[in-house]
């Protein structure tokens, strides 16, 4: 259930009153949601900072994604770790956030797990994300988590625009749905992952050539598997952009449904073109689901848009 930031910082509030108040939190929400704000929020009422702006109080420590990869590497995990079994400096609690949590490289978020299980006394952890599937099962079933309503649409990037622009060829008046075209806008999705992949691939190239131009006496091996892990992190800016894609086509939807229910006469309202459009976001929905529990991709694509050419079919039933 998605908490609005004001519902959600009033329960853990009283929670806080109550002593009731977990250790360790996700954060979490779609792009526009504000988790990081909401972060800063909860720690400084954890620490009573009060009017100072959390960020400089002593007993606050946090940490986000670095390098050109955007990568949490296990050595910032390492020092804020450190910094969490410091004494604290002004009072009796520490807070640590780990911003984008997603963006943990396997030893990273491996190396946090004790921290997770056993935090030092007086520590509140906080982890944030706008894409908890990409973290590890292990890092999700350790904290409370927090999913708050979006509040802001992130603006489009190019490959949100291409979608875009590519959707009414596929659904505007006349267009085909039969499994063809099904076919034919997997493989534009597809497309637009695979660019991902390819840029991502391109980004783990230069980091590592950078790495052994800086470290040249580490041995084979070692870059074998900083390689590997690299790989399986950088994973998860497809998951980001693959979120994004299917927000591109819930919006579609969305608004020619507003559209409708925008209509001032009530008695212009087409009931059948609205419970068209709803079997199309339900659709949506569960495709997204379905990638989420880990189905192969390109099956689950398939699967799924054909269900959504079905969907939107005038007349179809809902199954």
């Amino acid at each position: 259930m998605a908490f609005a930031k004001q519902e959600a910082f009033r329960l853990l509030e009283k929670a806080l009153a109550e002593g009731r108040l977990g250790h360790a939190y996700l954060i979490s929400g779609a792009p526009g949601s504000g988790v990081n704000e909401f972060a800063e929020e909860l720690s400084s009422l954890f620490l009573g900072s009060g009017p100072i702006p959390v960020a400089k109080d002593p007993d606050f420590h946090a940490i986000e994604p670095g390098s050109k990869s955007r990568r949490l590497l296990i050595e910032q995990i390492r020092d804020l770790e450190g910094a969490l079994h410091r004494t604290p400096e002004k009072g009796l609690r520490k807070v640590a956030v780990i911003r984008d949590a997603d963006r943990l490289m396997p030893q990273a978020a491996n190396a946090f797990l004790k921290t997770l299980e056993e935090p030092p006394a007086g520590s509140l952890l906080i982890l944030t994300t706008e894409l908890p599937e990409a973290l590890l099962e292990t890092i999700r079933s350790r904290c409370i988590a927090v999913v708050l309503h979006s509040v802001a649409k992130p603006s489009a990037g190019p490959r949100e625009e291409r979608l875009a622009r590519a959707l009414p060829g596929f659904f505007g008046p006349g267009a085909r749905t039969d499994a063809t075209a099904a076919f034919g806008l997997t493989r534009i999705f597809r497309d637009l992952l695979d660019e991902v992949r390819e840029e991502a691939a391109e980004r783990i190239k230069e980091e590592l050539s950078a790495e052994k131009a800086h470290f040249g006496k580490t041995t084979e091996g070692d870059w074998e598997q900083k390689e590997e892990a690299l790989k399986a992190s950088s994973e998860s800016d497809v998951l980001r952009e693959r979120s994004l894609l299917l927000g591109v086509a819930a919006d579609y939807f969305g608004a020619a449904l507003s559209g409708i229910h925008g209509v001032a006469d009530g008695g212009n309202r087409d009931p059948e073109e609205s419970r068209r459009l709803l079997r199309c976001l339900d659709a949506l929905e569960k495709l997204r689901s379905t990638l989420e529990r880990g189905i192969q991709e390109g099956l689950a694509l398939e699967a799924g848009f054909l269900e959504l050419m079905i969907a939107s079919r005038s007349g179809s039933k809902s199954t």
